[in-house]
């Protein structure tokens, strides 16, 4: 299978560089070109035709919105994916509105930017974040601190079978994958189990 084609926009060299190093390490992405501003971004589109351009919104000369509809034009195949410092809700809807395949928050893991280029690949939009309900929280912060299943029922006073469903749609809610994944999301999002 060819590599996914990833180009990086983002007017800090240091997010740049990290970035390309990180998906580097991935033999399912191939970095393609890096850009320090939106209308390099454009360019550089436009050049090398990406099959995804990971791209900052906040930019100098031209931003990371505003970009979005300029790049597609540019290069039709490509997908964008926006990265942001600002994980809220109104940055997301204002990228997908402009066509982008979804935000992805500068706080993610690498497994969850993976995903995110993966998911846009294959054309599809991201989800722009699904409530947990209290039981998923629950379940998803005794994994956080090592808890397997016959744990978690005993904690919650469910069946190990029911712990195992939440676990299968916190997975398919956060689209997250394996075990570390989810503990990376639990901590990062500070959910904590309270004795």
């Amino acid at each position: 299978m060819k590599p996914i084609r990833v180009a990086i926009a983002d007017d800090h060299a240091l997010v740049r560089e990290g970035l390309v190093r990180l998906l580097s390490s991935d033999a399912g992405i191939e970095v393609v070109g890096t850009a320090e501003d939106g209308i390099a971004a454009v360019k550089l589109a436009r050049k090398v035709m990406p099959d995804i351009i990971l791209l900052d919104i906040a930019m100098p000369h031209l931003d990371g919105i505003t970009a979005i509809s300029r790049i597609m034009e540019a290069s039709p195949n490509t997908h964008v994916l926006v990265l942001s410092m600002y994980d809220e809700p109104e940055y997301t809807h204002a990228a997908v509105r402009q066509g982008a395949r979804g935000l992805v928050s500068k706080a993610a893991s690498a497994e969850e930017l993976y995903a995110a280029i993966r998911t846009a690949a294959r054309g599809d939009t991201l989800p722009t974040g699904k409530p947990l309900s209290q039981r998923e929280r629950e379940v998803l912060s005794l994994i956080a601190v090592g808890k397997n299943n016959d744990e978690i029922a005993s904690t919650l006073f469910i069946r190990p079978k029911t712990v195992e469903h939440h676990r299968q749609r916190l997975m398919d809610k956060l689209e997250i994958h394996t075990q570390a994944g989810l503990i990376a999301y639990a901590k990062r999002t500070g959910l904590q189990w309270a004795d």
